[in-house]
């Protein structure tokens, strides 16, 4: 389970920025081709912030939908249930422009 890594990855960087003050909150953005499970990071969160100045501390997620641009004829457009054809011009693949992310937007801590 790879989340647990990246959630304690996320923990970390929370606590350094927060500079010995108590974290709040956390919102996360995962792409829809990231890999990252949140109902694992979730999982993994209320271990990995035990007895630290993160726990209790509310976590939320943004999604981004993966969005292709086409080989052929270079039209952006969304995946359905992994389909990878062009919708203009019907060519199959392309460069993934928008899914992959998984990154901290922001962390919220008490003043």
């Amino acid at each position: 389970m790879h989340e647990l890594s990246i959630t304690q990855n996320i923990v970390d960087i929370a606590l350094k920025t927060a500079e010995n003050r108590r974290v709040t909150g956390i919102t996360i953005v995962l792409g829809e081709l990231s890999g990252v499970v949140e109902e694992s990071v979730r999982f993994c969160f209320g271990a990995v912030t035990e007895h630290t100045k993160a726990e209790g501390a509310a976590l939320s997620f943004e999604h981004m939908p993966a969005v292709v641009r086409c080989a052929g004829c270079e039209a952006e457009f969304g995946l359905t249930e992994s389909e990878w054809e062009c919708p203009s011009c019907g060519s199959v693949g392309g460069h993934v422009v928008q899914g992959r992310e998984c990154y901290i937007d922001s962390i919220e801590v008490e003043e």
